[in-house]
């Protein structure tokens, strides 16, 4: 037992910890948030609960299926909320101590005339004037309670009105974004439509662009392969013609050759015609002068020799003659090859120059053809990286577009749990109200019961005022109840006064 004094007695004592909004702790997640009597008040009159003002960490706002971008938003919302509502109840908690509150020790008083001796003369006369007291407390308690009560119905009502205000609103702003939604989705739809529609159209002037250059690449190239067998067909006239001339010039040497041989033949003939005929005449004239042999012998050989030195002479300026003509012939030959090689040469010079020429221009349509290939394909690339560049931008676009329609969607859902939490929050401070109405109402029948011990001659009277109090409150409370559970019908029931007429009838 001494041992357990002493251990006991070597315990520290542990130090009650007084949490207020003046010293509240953001980052402290450990029950109770709040001790302090005045800083629970501030919080209940603004219906926040101290669990909204703790900090939360933007990691606590993870979700699966949402993004970085969303849960940033929730959790920025969450804060400027949080930060707003530690700033309303704060000042709430400042005007509760400049009206000088204080928390009430206990909600029902206990009587101090319950004593069991007789009653003496001064006790009769203090509770005269204690009756009276009473009776004029009791005055200041109802007339206080009815306008606690019309105060209530008219905050009731109003609470309802703003209640159903809200959900109209709610259910327009509903229908708007249903509009709005889908009429977002018809211009997406139609710029989708557009843009495809211009895609499709791009790629047909893309292919009719492609057709085009087909053409004119077979039609450049038909017009080459014109020109190359053009080219072709003229030096193949150009060969054809200078073998024609090859041919006539045989032709005309031959024929030249087989002149001047008919003319030495022919020659040739006369000059043995004309031999033969001089025989016949030295014949003739050997017939003639055989009678005179002697007399024209010496004549007659004279005149041999003669006609022997002209014929020899004429064969002489013949033979001087062929050679001539046989060495013009051979000069002729000669000048011929000469000018036959130079016009081969030409032609060989020529045909080797159209080759080059051909080359070269062969060599020029295959740079031209790489060069608009080159062209071509960088045409193409361009297109393409065009293409890419508007298809990034294009998805770039679409990316924003979802990124703030996402982001646009989960503002307008935390603004409908705004508009929710704020009706909560209005209906947690109308609960309070009526907790408070009813703890005061609740008092006041304590402090009447308490009294009821001295007040003899004032029975009946209070009796009849607790029964009636007591009818008053249960109306009164079946009459939130209904209001809460109905409040469109206790709305009109309210308007209507009936309500009214039948609480407070009996007032």
């Amino acid at each position: 037992m001494a041992e357990a004094s002493l251990s006991f007695a070597a315990q520290p004592k542990t130090k009650k910890i007084n949490r207020s909004l003046d010293t509240f702790d953001e980052y402290n997640i450990a029950a109770p948030l709040l001790t302090s009597p005045r800083s629970i008040e501030a919080c209940k009159r603004q219906g926040i609960e101290a669990e909204e003002l703790v900090f939360r960490y933007e990691d606590s706002f993870f979700e699966k299926g949402i993004t970085q971008d969303i849960q940033e938003i929730r959790w920025k919302h969450y804060e400027k909320k949080r930060r707003d509502k530690l700033s309303l109840v704060r000042e709430e908690r400042l005007e509760l101590i400049s009206m000088g509150w204080e928390p009430s020790v206990g909600k029902s008083m206990t009587a101090s005339g319950n004593d069991t001796g007789n009653d003496t003369g001064l006790e009769a006369e203090r509770r005269g004037t204690a009756a009276l007291k009473e009776q004029r407390q009791m005055e200041s308690i109802k007339a206080k309670r009815q306008q606690e009560l019309e105060q209530m119905v008219a905050y009731e009502l109003k609470l309802t009105q703003v209640a159903e205000e809200q959900q109209r609103q709610i259910e327009a702003d509903r229908h708007k974004e249903a509009q709005r939604q889908k009429e977002a989705q018809a211009r997406q739809k139609a710029w989708e439509e557009i843009q495809r529609q211009k895609e499709v159209d791009k790629v047909k002037e893309e292919a009719r662009q492609e057709r085009i250059r087909k053409k004119l690449a077979v039609e450049e190239y038909q017009k080459e392969q014109d020109r190359k067998l053009q080219e072709e067909l003229e030096e193949k006239a150009r060969l054809k013609a200078a073998r024609q001339r090859e041919v006539d010039a045989r032709l005309m040497r031959e024929e030249h050759k087989k002149q001047t041989e008919m003319i030495i033949e022919q020659q040739q003939k006369v000059v043995e015609k004309r031999r033969q005929e001089m025989q016949e005449k030295d014949e003739r004239r050997k017939a003639e002068m055989e009678a005179r042999q002697l007399e024209s012998m010496v004549k007659a050989e004279e005149e041999r020799q003669r006609a022997q030195q002209r014929i020899q002479s004429a064969m002489e300026q013949q033979r001087e003659m062929l050679k001539m003509q046989r060495r013009l012939y051979h000069e002729r030959q000669d000048r011929n090859a000469v000018k036959r090689a130079q016009y081969e040469a030409a032609q060989r010079a020529e045909t080797e120059r159209l080759r080059q020429v051909a080359e070269m221009k062969k060599d020029e349509l295959t740079r031209a053809f790489k060069k608009m290939e080159r062209i071509e394909n960088k045409k193409r690339r361009q297109t393409l990286e065009k293409e890419q560049m508007a298809e990034k931008n294009l998805q770039a676009v679409r990316q924003q577009r979802e990124i703030d329609h996402r982001q646009k969607m989960e503002r307008q859902k935390l603004k409908q749990a705004d508009k929710l939490e704020a009706v909560e929050r209005l209906n947690r401070i109308q609960l309070y109200k009526r907790e408070q109405a009813v703890d005061r109402l609740n008092a006041d029948d304590d402090r009447t019961n308490a009294l009821a011990a001295f007040k003899e001659k004032m029975l009946e009277e209070r009796k009849a005022f607790r029964r009636q109090n007591e009818m008053e409150r249960h109306k009164v409370i079946e009459s939130m109840e209904k209001l809460r559970q109905q409040p469109s019908k206790a709305l009109k029931t309210l308007k209507s006064g009936g309500g009214m007429d039948a609480s407070t009838g009996g007032h």
